[in-house]
């Protein structure tokens, strides 16, 4: 059920971060930090859930990154927008999207999202919002894991948080690409982990703590420490779909090629919150 891991735990303190045996590297920030280093795997995978009253599921055939546009072809249509003129089963209809949508669709990709008419627009061009991977035969697997999640924090009861030493739950959240991201991530590095969301203003909290991971990132890179990655996971996931973390990103200046931000339901960021602390 569990993979083998470790966890360290890191408040708001001066601590000394390793990396291997003969390198020890200090770092002084005032952040709140999981370390995890696992092993395991999970075959990649994607999730959706029913269709909303105001959402539809549909394939992309083609994209335009210059105009923010796609084309896609519905397969499920909610209730709400049904008498929507400009959406039929099966025929190839434009959308309008934010750029950070790019990172997950492409043409034969399926997606949930909501739909809704634009004012002052090209009436024939709906927009597109909170979009979702939504790969039909990833989810029953999807929603198996992550019910393993629920079943293991309630056991654990009151006080369901891991401490050092113990094994990573069994989970599965999105990417800011819309990949699939389980505790396969963890296997063979060394993980820095936090908790964000994108709507947060305050700067001392998670503007402050996105800078921080940056920087710390920017010293891995400098010290040449491949097996190092990180990880922030959205505590707004109704808010922070992968189209948003990938906007996030990018507004950031943060190198994606070892730095993941990581959606998924509510239900499932409540699990891990949990457990993590």
């Amino acid at each position: 059920l569990f993979r083998k891991s470790i966890a360290i735990v890191f408040f708001n303190d001066v601590f000394m971060f390793p990396i291997s045996i003969s390198r020890l590297i200090p770092f002084s920030y005032s952040l709140s930090l999981l370390f995890f280093a696992a092993c395991g795997d999970e075959d990649r995978i994607a999730t959706v859930s029913s269709v909303g009253f105001n959402e539809i599921r549909a394939e992309v055939s083609s994209i335009d990154r210059n105009a923010s546009r796609i084309t896609a072809i519905p397969q499920t249509i909610g209730r709400q927008v049904l008498g929507f003129s400009e959406l039929d089963h099966g025929k190839s209809i434009e959308f309008q999207v934010e750029p950070g949508d790019f990172g997950y669709l492409s043409p034969g990709k399926i997606f949930r999202a909501k739909v809704e008419k634009v004012t002052g627009s090209d009436p024939r061009i709906l927009s597109l919002s909170s979009i979702w991977p939504d790969d039909p035969s990833y989810r029953i697997r999807f929603e198996n894991v992550n019910r393993m999640l629920r079943r293991d924090t309630l056991s654990r009861g009151d006080d369901p948080i891991r401490t050092m030493g113990e094994y990573l739950p069994p989970f599965a959240l999105f990417d800011q690409d819309g990949d699939l991201l389980t505790t396969d991530f963890f296997d063979g590095k060394s993980t820095i982990l936090n908790f964000i969301f994108t709507r947060c203003s305050v700067a001392e909290m998670c503007p402050a703590a996105t800078n921080r991971m940056r920087r710390l990132q920017n010293l891995v890179f400098a010290n040449n420490l491949p097996d190092v990655q990180f990880l922030s996971i959205t505590l707004d996931p109704e808010y922070d779909v992968p189209g948003v973390l990938k906007t996030y990103a990018l507004a950031y200046g943060i190198d994606e090629s070892n730095f993941r931000f990581a959606t998924a339901p509510k239900s499932v960021i409540d699990d891990l919150v949990r457990q993590f602390g």
